[in-house]
């Protein structure tokens, strides 16, 4: 399938705000459930720097800024921060003032006591941002295209790769449908409050082919456009009032587009998670011993809620002296009791 020009312009937009840094969130979980969390971004002077980094940093976090050893044409900036609990980190969450502010994230590290062991649980959760929601994307994308999207699963073969495009196709087909219903929605809203016998909402259904090729075309500097556009098209003038009559949901819908061109410009981060103890299981698609791999990218987030999960379960040695020195003590009062 051909991709329509609004995924189009998105794509060129991601390109355009992107860069060729690279950006890696690390967090390394202790046995307490504190942590240490490190953001390394690495690529040339100009580019370490630029904001727009997946959580919001301050004067709080420690910065070191060193030349690359192995690529000298490169540099690397990290941010270092040791953070007793998960809700000093949400907090900080809380008061990003950058466009992320607009998602729903979370962070949740719980241990568990088990006597013998301890158990240790990170989540990090992205909640799914799509802002179009008039049609359920599942009635265009099935359980499989979404772990391609999400990068749950990882393309090895050219096969795989071909999946990839077919799942990114029907995304793109997705979009321009839900995007396309919610603005024929608005015209039919506006045109019964009209109350203009002449025209009617019939009139929105007939031109509603035109209207998703407006929306292909990926012309949406303003919502208000398609208003203008629609009453070119029927020569019915009047219409052209509904961007009074309707202007806070000519608002929320610019709004929408805003957010929608804002996550397809966002750079992708890797998200990195070394666990103590012994890792039993996570979500991750990349696995290195302790340490666990994500990609966040666009897709990760935009239909479903993008969830990053590890457990792991720790050695409490200390209850085996423990429970070492009452069973000696049981021991030692039980042979006590038979002399006597």
């Amino acid at each position: 399938m051909k991709k329509s020009m609004i995924i189009i312009s998105l794509l060129i937009i991601a390109i355009l705000i992107s860069s060729c840094r690279e950006i890696d969130v690390k967090t390394i979980v202790n046995n307490d459930g504190s942590f240490t969390r490190i953001i390394t971004i690495t690529g040339d002077s100009s580019e370490v720097y630029k904001k727009g980094l997946p959580y919001p940093i301050d004067e709080s976090w420690e910065m070191n800024f060193s030349k690359d050893t192995i690529n000298k044409d490169k540099f690397i900036l990290t941010y270092t921060k040791l953070f007793s609990s998960s809700d000093e980190l949400n907090s900080e969450i809380s008061h990003d003032s950058s466009w992320r502010q607009k998602l729903k994230r979370n962070i949740s590290i719980d241990d568990s006591f088990g006597f013998f062991y301890s158990y240790l649980t990170y989540n990090e959760t992205i909640k799914a941002a799509n802002p179009f929601k008039i049609i359920d994307y599942r009635d265009y994308l099935n359980e499989t295209d979404m772990l391609w999207l999400t990068g749950e699963k990882i393309a090895v073969t050219s096969a795989d790769s071909a999946n990839i495009q077919e799942a990114e196709d029907k995304a793109d087909n997705y979009l321009q449908k839900s995007i396309t219903g919610e603005i024929i929605a608005l015209l039919k809203e506006g045109i019964k409050y009209l109350d203009n016998p002449i025209i009617k909402t019939d009139l929105v259904d007939y031109y509603a082919d035109s209207i998703s090729n407006k929306v292909n075309d990926g012309d949406m500097d303003s919502a208000s456009e398609f208003i203008d556009y629609f009453a070119a098209i029927t020569q019915k003038k009047e219409i052209e009032r509904i961007k009074e009559t309707q202007k806070s949901q000519l608002e929320e819908l610019d709004k929408k587009i805003e957010l929608l061109f804002e996550i397809f410009g966002m750079e992708e981060y890797s998200v990195t998670v070394e666990m103590p103890g012994l890792l039993t299981n996570t979500n991750s698609p990349s696995i290195k011993g302790n340490q666990i791999h994500w990609k966040v990218s666009t897709m990760s987030f935009l239909f479903k809620d993008f969830q990053m999960v590890a457990e792991s379960r720790i050695v409490n040695n200390y209850m085996f002296v423990i429970a070492g020195f009452l069973l000696l003590l049981v021991v030692l009062l039980a042979a006590i009791k038979l002399w006597k």
